[in-house]
């Protein structure tokens, strides 16, 4: 198996997703390692409080220490160069997230033995624009769910006999937290997933997990100290209620972006065609005193995490035709995977097969529904991405197979073929109508000329 796996790495197919993620990781390098932007310049300013005084010295409400720990490191061997700093903060990004990516595509081609699925997931997860251009910021949302996906990818493919996949599991979910603190949403589902594959696979050591478990929790201790020594709050998350301000938000708007051009209010909110009184009222209140605009608010935040809009995270263009070629990149993508997903759930039977849907798309389904009552962001449906990659592959394969199999004559495949792609081009540009539709909510961003 490791022979083949060295052949595929050489493979043309191989050389070609990663030069142009290279390239692409390349441009965005050019254009962002200059300058940073508001949350960016909140990490670095503790990056610098934890060289100046110290990792238990942080005075940080909203934000975690891992992240800017990192920034601290790499800042020793760079004199200080904030731009050399950024250059290899996003060398170091990029890579993880490249190997992530690769990890993910060799696992799936180890358990299902195609090429075709190792091939689909490298190129949907390495030649995509937005997550690219996230690897070359300072900002926690792609380096911490490319952990959570690791310590996923150890929950399925793992061999539980050894002792070093309980370690990765529990080392990566905490990192994960400990860079983004959003990510704790996904340490119960991976310990309801271990439970879960004690019950199916029945390959889980109970006393393995609880031992792995409690003993990387150390990794908490830091955040739990300065929150204890500065705020008297005893939490190893954030003093901060995150969430509280964000569900608060997310009742009055549908989604949410920053705007780094000159004279333009940086904050771009996209308000909710329902008018809700109080900022103090939340997405849930809305339930009960206004029910249709909470069935608006939440299915424009579900359909929002989904659809990316622009490419950069700090918009600096309101009409670049890039938002046009990012959006199709990735509206293809949702269709794959979601196809994928759909002919994985119905075609496959085996313990591992199902426990593999359950781990990833019950994941996807979980967090999906959660980060819609909260104010969205594009860069909130990176982890919805990155779990739903094994299923772009599958579905890729399935289109394979089709094509191959011989007891289907090429005119039903021509025909089954052609239909699919009405189908899927009317879901796309249904698709591109309404995020135009949900950017003219802003009232400064008017694709369809109203």
């Amino acid at each position: 198996m490791i022979k083949k796996i060295k052949v595929l790495s050489k493979d043309k197919y191989v050389l070609f997703c990663s030069l142009v993620s290279l390239v692409i990781f390349l441009y965005y390098l050019s254009v962002n390692f200059k300058i940073n932007y508001h949350d960016e310049n909140g990490y670095i300013s503790i990056s610098r409080s934890i060289l100046a005084e110290g990792l238990f010295a942080i005075n940080e409400p909203w934000r975690t220490y891992l992240y800017p720990l990192i920034i601290s490191i790499i800042s020793i061997f760079t004199n200080g160069d904030i731009q050399l700093i950024k250059i290899l903060m996003s060398i170091f990004q990029y890579i993880f997230y490249f190997y992530t990516v690769y990890i993910l595509s060799t696992k799936m081609y180890e358990f299902f033995k195609s090429q075709t699925i190792f091939y689909g997931i490298l190129f949907f997860g390495l030649i995509n624009p937005y997550l690219i251009q996230a690897t070359t910021l300072f900002l926690t949302d792609l380096l911490a769910i490319c952990c959570v996906l690791l310590a996923l990818i150890n929950v399925v493919f793992g061999n539980f006999n050894e002792n070093k996949t309980y370690f990765l599991i529990f080392i990566f979910a905490y990192a994960g937290t400990m860079i983004r603190p959003s990510a704790v949403l996904f340490i119960p589902i991976i310990v309801l997933l271990m439970l879960l594959r004690k019950l199916m696979i029945k390959d889980v050591y109970i006393r393995k997990t609880i031992i792995a478990g409690v003993g990387f929790l150390f990794i908490f201790i830091p955040q739990l100290h300065n929150n204890v020594k500065q705020f008297n709050d005893w939490t190893p998350l954030i003093h901060g209620d995150l969430y509280e301000f964000q569900s608060n938000l997310a009742a009055s708007n549908l989604k949410y972006g920053t705007v780094v051009i000159p004279n333009e209010v940086p904050q771009l909110f996209f308000p909710s065609p329902y008018v809700v009184e109080g900022s103090t009222i939340g997405i849930f209140d809305l339930l009960l005193t206004d029910f249709p605009a909470f069935l608006t608010a939440y299915f424009s935040h579900l359909f929002g995490v989904l659809d990316w809009g622009y490419i950069e995270t700090y918009i600096n263009d309101y009409y670049p035709v890039s938002r046009i070629i990012g959006s199709l990149l990735l509206y293809l993508f949702w269709v794959v995977a979601f196809y994928g997903s759909y002919r994985f759930i119905k075609d496959k039977s085996s313990v591992t097969e199902k426990f593999l849907a359950i781990s990833f798309i019950g994941s996807f389904v979980l967090y999906w529904g959660f980060i819609g009552t909260t104010i969205i962001e594009s860069r909130f449906g990176y982890p919805l991405y990155m779990l739903l990659l094994p299923f772009a592959g599958w579905g890729i394969n399935c289109y394979s197979d089709y094509w191959k199999n011989r007891s289907i004559s090429k005119s039903i495949k021509v025909r089954k073929t052609l239909r699919h792609s009405v189908i899927y081009s009317f879901i796309i540009i249904t698709t591109f109508y309404l995020s135009f539709l949900l950017d003219y909510q802003t009232g400064r961003i008017n694709w369809l000329g109203f």
